[in-house]
């Protein structure tokens, strides 16, 4: 007999990959979501890259501050 692996999934999802927040003005969209650490991307007009992560929590607040 196969040994069976149950995974717990979150119901409720706080965070969507993809979604965008405004944080000094400027706008990250969300990259990936591990945990509870949110890595935020943007693309600077030269062409570079830039990554910074957050909490759950944090990025929360933001979305909820945009509407």
């Amino acid at each position: 007999m196969r040994k069976i692996t149950k995974f717990q999934v979150k119901k409720e999802v706080l965070v969507k990959i993809g979604e965008r927040v405004f944080i000094d003005d400027v706008e990250w969209k969300v990259a990936e979501v591990i945990d509870d650490i949110v890595t935020l991307y943007r693309e600077a007009v030269g062409g570079e890259s830039h990554t910074i992560k957050k909490t759950i929590k944090e990025v929360k607040f933001l979305l909820l501050k945009k509407t």
